[in-house]
């Protein structure tokens, strides 16, 4: 993602950065990055692993991205919300993206479907997409500059990166 930017320390806003385990490598690259994630307590062990960071409790079905941002990550955050959210969390990140802003996503594919399961973190609810239910949940406001499927044991995963038109 940070290929596609040319501004040298660009502004990072991560949705649903967990333990702050990608903000280490993202911190590598920039030094203007905040993550927010649902889970405080997410956030507290990503304070904790990553000082030089920015963290805060939010949750991206409500969340009012600040305007200026230069890249938005998604590593498998999007997983837990439903098609009529994703349209408007791209909506939002349209309008907070600078001019050729870049979105980096990571999602399980598989046709979309939504299956609750249970883990450590209790009931959640999972929905799976295809890339091209991305595209058309993005719309025309962004155009698709990479596309990489990424077999994972039994799991498919696929990596985009689209573009602010």
């Amino acid at each position: 993602a940070f290929s596609f930017i040319s501004s040298k320390n660009p502004r990072v806003v991560e949705i649903g950065c967990g333990n702050g385990r990608d903000a280490a490598i993202i911190l590598k690259y920039t030094k203007n990055y905040l993550g927010f994630d649902i889970s405080e307590g997410m956030i507290k062990l990503a304070r904790k692993s990553n000082p030089s960071g920015s963290f805060i409790v939010a949750d991206v079905e409500n969340y009012d991205f600040e305007k200026n941002i230069d890249i938005v990550f998604t590593f498998a955050s999007l997983l837990h919300s439903p098609r009529e959210s994703v349209k408007t969390i791209f909506e939002r990140i349209y309008s907070a993206l600078n001019p050729g802003g870049i979105v980096a996503i990571l999602l399980k594919q598989a046709p979309y479907e939504a299956i609750p399961k249970e883990d450590a973190f209790g009931w959640r609810m999972f929905y799976y997409y295809e890339p091209k239910d991305i595209l058309e949940l993005a719309g025309d406001s962004f155009t698709q500059v990479s596309l990489e499927q990424q077999p994972s044991g039994n799991t498919s995963w696929f990596s985009m990166i689209l573009r602010k038109r």
